[in-house]
């Protein structure tokens, strides 16, 4: 059987200061490859297993042909941000899709 790719977003609040603090929309997410989303749950239990009761959110990822490659950086705060090949900072949308970009990146 062929893993396939799931987008796992941690349910819980973060504790820090940052955009995706009490809203899970833009979020980001782990891209988790396993046989199925069962398999992904567990592997971000293991990952935050002090946020099991919370609970995590579990999609399966669908592959694009129009792809744009995106670099994952940490803000002046320590937040994850993703970056375009051009500099700007993605913004998401519930999903996690691209709907647009944010800034030049100094």
């Amino acid at each position: 059987m062929e893993k396939k790719e799931y987008r796992c977003t941690r349910n819980a609040l973060y504790q820090h200061d940052c955009i995706g603090r009490d809203d899970l929309v833009p979020r980001q997410g782990y891209y988790i490859r396993a046989n199925c989303a069962e398999e992904a749950w567990e592997e971000m239990a293991k990952r935050y297993p002090d946020e099991t009761e919370a609970g995590f959110t579990v999609q399966e990822w669908e592959s694009v042909d129009n792809v744009v490659v995106l670099r994952v950086e940490e803000d002046e705060n320590g937040n994850e941000i993703l970056i375009n090949q051009d500099g700007k900072i993605a913004i998401t949308d519930e999903k996690g899709n691209v709907i647009g970009y944010e800034q030049d990146r100094e």
